[in-house]
């Protein structure tokens, strides 16, 4: 029997990009540099047109998830022989992601290297299909989850702050029916939102321990609109 499920909620494409080889595009970074305030919002918009480019994701040095906030969603089902409905987060299955597993760039990362970080949030939707057994049952579709605390401690999600943009997060690229993965048929994301951290791989000392030291600028810089870093949650 096939179905459909859509997905409606607050969006989020988070993309990680190593960016040391930007010379070639006049941005030099150094990760011993001293980042000027006064010139650190021209540094972050000129990195986020190299993004937007797409040179990066050519050079394979970029990683992206999308997902969506669970509290913002409304999800309707469409299966055959059957009314469609409307359906909440909690009817599905939320199967947990190993974080770690979904951020390779960063598990590759060495010391010394610059890491942006870039969030684009906005409205979204995503149709996903499948062929169910001849009974459908609700519980056995599952959505991927980010619980950042069954694969960390509380004192790493405190230390390494690129985590705020994953925790208890929803990914419908993670879906499946049963033991089968589902394939997403459609997904827009209408940007309202774009946001921007950079980070530099650090050797933490005395114990070794690779370490993403945040650029600190007082939180995430916001790259195209006039919202107010306050608004982003």
């Amino acid at each position: 029997m096939a179905f459909k499920l859509h997905i409606e909620a607050e969006g989020r494409k988070i993309g990680f990009y190593k960016i040391n080889r930007l010379e070639i595009e006049g941005i030099e970074i150094d990760p011993d540099m001293e980042f000027d305030k006064e010139n650190i919002q021209e540094l972050y918009e000129n990195i986020n047109a190299v993004i937007e480019s797409g040179e990066l994701d050519e050079l394979d040095e970029a990683q992206t998830i999308t997902s969506f906030n669970p509290e913002t969603a409304t999800i309707t089902l469409d299966a055959d022989n059957q009314e469609e409905i409307e359906v909440a987060v909690d009817d599905l299955t939320l199967e947990n992601v190993n974080v770690d597993k979904k951020l390779e760039l960063l598990e590759k990362a060495k010391i010394g290297d610059v890491i942006f970080v870039r969030t684009e949030v906005g409205e979204a939707y995503w149709d996903i299909g499948g062929e169910g057994e001849a009974s459908f049952d609700l519980e056995k579709v599952k959505l991927g989850y980010l619980d950042c605390s069954r694969s960390h401690n509380q004192y790493d999600i405190l230390r390494e702050s690129y985590f705020d943009f994953l925790c208890d997060l929803v990914l419908p690229e993670e879906a499946h029916y049963g033991d089968e993965k589902l394939e997403i048929d459609e997904h827009v994301l209408r940007t309202q939102q774009v946001w921007g951290e950079l980070y530099i791989v650090r050797d933490n000392i005395p114990d070794h321990r690779k370490e993403f030291e945040r650029v600190d600028i007082g939180g995430p810089m916001l790259l195209d609109t006039t919202a107010t870093p306050e608004e982003f949650s």
